[in-house]
């Protein structure tokens, strides 16, 4: 199954959600427009109830992304150095339609199956031709590395000495990369982005100017009833150019000492955060340092579950769980504040996280990872190695460092996983 064309509709509607997985059995949804909407600029004193709240009051499906700047909010830190791209740390809303679909049929599950918009949009799922969206040559879009080499190695050594030291025993440090596209480029992006990662929780948003291009593999969190499931992701190598180097690979991803330590410090941290929520003596690890494979590399997931506590709601599941361990490290306080004085410039929307919540109050919530995120209300000046000033397209890709981590081998595995966000953009 292909993204449906809905570049028109991105140029008509001021919001558009698109969540999507191109696998044979998955689910994936289409939502347009905007009854009603909560955004926050910045964290404030009862962000997360005021999000319970807005998802009770209409009953119906509403759609949005958490920013990891919430953490100052949860856990009562700051973020010093704010990101580069001005984005709501909070931003979710009542679509007008919503349309569920997948390889069998689709669904009007919100709104009128007869409005214009509606009969637009089914349109383009039914059709499913893939149009060069993208052409090669007169691209006007940049993307370039904010720090070079060094300047990572050297915030990792900063890493090692705060394991030695016993302040962290895990800590993900990310690089940003900045750069500029035009406005009419955010849906061509996603598209593209989705075309190299073929991930199953993609997704692209846009609430008014912000837009967010996500070819994440991770999944944050999903509710089902009573059930919560996390699926961290530590453990990356690349995909191999035959059959049989891919499998060597993975096995080699497999069996690593220092991934699986890296995977099974995230679980642990899960399963405790999990705890805060779960009803007694119900969180279990299903599934420990298993092997998936995406387009263009092979991920080590672990699969942890609980049953929720019946007194516990979105906001105290939040308060319990975010940002994820996967993204931060662990102890995941400490983490977080050596990542604040570490990478000089805030995360924005990155390593925060994408969904949707439905009537009953189940949701599922991805991590924003290989993600790209744009504000085209900022104008974007030329972007160049020698001087990067303002910017209206960031990303930014990073990995966990450990006592086994070799800071060479880090360095490549940023680079591995920024390859398909960059090509998305260049």
């Amino acid at each position: 199954m292909h993204v449906p064309d809905l570049s028109s509709l991105c140029e008509s509607e001021s919001h558009v959600v698109l969540l999507f997985d191109s696998s044979h059995h998955a689910t994936s949804y289409l939502a347009l427009g905007c009854n009603r909407e909560l955004v926050y600029d910045s964290p404030e004193s009862g962000i997360l109830e005021a999000l319970e709240a807005f998802t009770k009051k209409g009953k119906s499906w509403t759609f949005g992304w958490l920013g990891y700047d919430l953490k100052n909010e949860i856990e009562r830190l700051e973020t010093r150095a704010p990101s580069p791209l001005a984005h709501p740390v909070l931003a979710w809303w009542e679509p007008e339609i919503v349309i569920k679909f997948s390889y069998s049929g689709y669904e009007v599950i919100q709104g009128d199956p007869n409005d214009p918009r509606t009969l637009e949009a089914l349109s383009s799922l039914e059709s499913q031709e893939r149009k060069n969206v993208y052409p090669e040559g007169g691209n006007e879009n940049e993307m370039v590395w904010s720090w070079k080499k060094d300047e990572y190695l050297k915030a990792f050594h900063e890493v090692k000495s705060l394991i030695k030291n016993g302040d962290v025993y895990e800590l993900n440090l990310c690089m940003p990369l900045k750069g500029r596209a035009p406005s009419s480029s955010s849906w061509p992006l996603f598209t593209r982005l989705e075309s190299l990662t073929r991930a199953p929780f993609s997704a692209y948003l846009q609430c008014g100017p912000h837009r967010i291009m996500s070819g994440s593999p991770e999944r944050f969190l999903k509710k089902t009833g009573s059930r919560l499931l996390s699926q961290p992701i530590k453990g990356t190598i690349r995909r191999g150019l035959t059959s049989e180097e891919d499998l060597s690979l993975a096995r080699e991803l497999q069996s690593s000492e220092k991934e699986r330590a890296e995977n099974v410090m995230i679980v642990d941290l899960v399963r405790n955060d999990l705890s805060r929520v779960a009803q007694k003596a119900t969180v279990e690890v299903t599934e420990l340092c298993a092997i998936h494979s995406f387009s263009t590399v092979h991920q080590m997931v672990s699969s942890i579950q609980c049953q929720l506590a019946p007194d516990k709601g979105l906001a105290s599941i939040l308060h319990a769980t975010f940002p994820m361990g996967s993204m931060t490290g662990a102890p995941k306080i400490a983490a977080m504040k050596h990542i604040d004085r570490l990478e000089l410039e805030g995360r924005g929307s990155y390593s925060g996280s994408a969904g949707y919540i439905d009537p009953s109050g189940d949701f599922d919530l991805n991590v924003l990872i290989r993600s790209l995120f744009h504000n085209v209300s900022q104008e974007g000046i030329n972007v160049s190695q020698e001087g990067i000033n303002e910017t209206n397209l960031v990303s930014n890709v990073g990995g966990a460092i450990t006592s086994l981590s070799d800071g060479e081998l880090e360095y490549q595995e940023c680079l591995l996983k920024a390859e398909s966000v960059i090509k998305a953009v260049v």
